[in-house]
């Protein structure tokens, strides 16, 4: 499914714009603070409900406007997203529609600079990229994660009322974190398994070395019931360090992700943790390939290919990891921000569609 129309009233510095995409490589280019980055903000909007770039929804305001209108086509299915300054509404084919029900109904995936952090950063950012992929293939995924934060919270209440003398019941939502606890380990797990497939062709185009994902649970290989049985009795001895603490201790909020390069040195398979030692190129690279596989297993569960959105990011590239990138994603509706044709080989690219994009105006080229 690709983006078809696109049309932006008081969105940022785009006060009324009106676009038509084709399926092939869309380029955003000019100066910086004219507005590419909002054009792809806006249509991450449309696909998950909220921006790359901001928590706070009334950010996305024209400054003195009370509200903004996102309107887009993509095959069939006609969305609008209508952000006020306390509230946001959805509509899929003219009938309000839960945030929920829009994850999974048009897919664009981001890659920008700041993505570097999922090999370098906090194990948030690991978490989050397994977790925004799992609610796209998987709904129940998608509810279970919404459902965990809930219980974890309630949990973590309960927790603080005891260890302030309080009387509370914390056994019901032990329980109810040990079913979905489970279920999503469960599923993170399959869900590895399935990305290293993807990354051991990716990794040694972008880096030249094998790369795994190696997912750090305290429970591996376990059947549901086992799991589950393990889980509760961790709990169970963990739960007057819980109470002193005032926080759940054991859970999927807890896990992380460890990009592996396994390097040939001196004729013997090297392993090296890239958040720790690898360069900064390497890093790069490899959240490269991750963002890659993250496409192309959606594209094979789905059966339909996500839209790939690149903000500045051909510009921190080598030129060989350029055309690399660019090669990869020939099939894919893409669009990309830059503030220079000149660097991006548009040539070997059959048909490309350039927008200038200035002072919130966007002129077809």
């Amino acid at each position: 499914m690709f983006l078809q129309k696109l049309s932006l009233v008081n969105f940022r510095n785009l006060e009324n714009q009106k676009i038509e995409f084709r399926n092939k490589l869309n380029v955003f280019f000019g100066d910086n603070a004219q507005g590419k980055t909002n054009l792809l903000e806006a249509i991450y909007m449309i696909s998950s409900g909220k921006s790359f770039r901001t928590r706070v929804d009334h950010e996305l305001i024209t400054w003195g406007q009370s509200d903004c209108l996102l309107h887009a086509q993509a095959g069939f299915l006609d969305i609008e997203v209508k952000i006020g300054q306390t509230d946001k509404e959805f509509l899929i084919n003219s009938q309000k529609s839960r945030l929920t029900e829009l994850i999974g109904s048009f897919i664009a995936i981001t890659f920008t600079p700041t993505d570097i952090e999922m090999v370098s950063g906090a194990p948030e950012k690991r978490r989050r990229f397994l977790d925004q992929i799992g609610a796209v293939l998987d709904r129940k995924y998608l509810f279970d994660i919404i459902q965990l934060g809930k219980v974890l919270r309630n949990r973590n209440q309960v927790l603080w009322q005891l260890k302030n003398g309080g009387k509370a019941n914390l056994g019901v939502w032990t329980e109810q974190l040990v079913n979905i606890g489970a279920r999503i380990w469960l599923f993170r797990e399959e869900l590895v398994g399935k990305l290293n497939k993807e990354l051991k062709s990716l990794g040694k185009k972008l880096t030249g070395n094998n790369l795994l994902i190696v997912y750090e649970t305290p429970f591996k290989g376990k059947e549901l019931k086992s799991l589950q049985q393990e889980y509760l009795a961790k709990l169970n001895l963990s739960e007057r360090e819980e109470i002193n603490k005032a926080v759940t201790l054991i859970g999927p909020q807890r896990d992380d992700l460890s990009l592996i390069s396994e390097e040939l040195v001196n004729e013997k398979i090297v392993s090296k943790d890239l958040a720790i030692y690898g360069s900064r190129g390497e890093q790069r690279s490899a959240a490269l390939a991750l963002k890659l596989s993250e496409v192309s297993l959606i594209e094979k569960e789905r059966s339909d290919a996500p839209v790939l959105l690149l903000d500045e990011v051909l510009s921190e590239l080598d030129k060989k990891h350029r055309e690399l990138l660019l090669k990869e994603i020939k099939r894919l509706q893409a669009f990309i921000t830059t503030t220079s044709l000149d660097n991006l080989s548009l040539d070997k690219f059959g048909s490309v569609e350039k927008f200038e994009v200035l002072e919130g105006k966007v002129i077809v080229h």
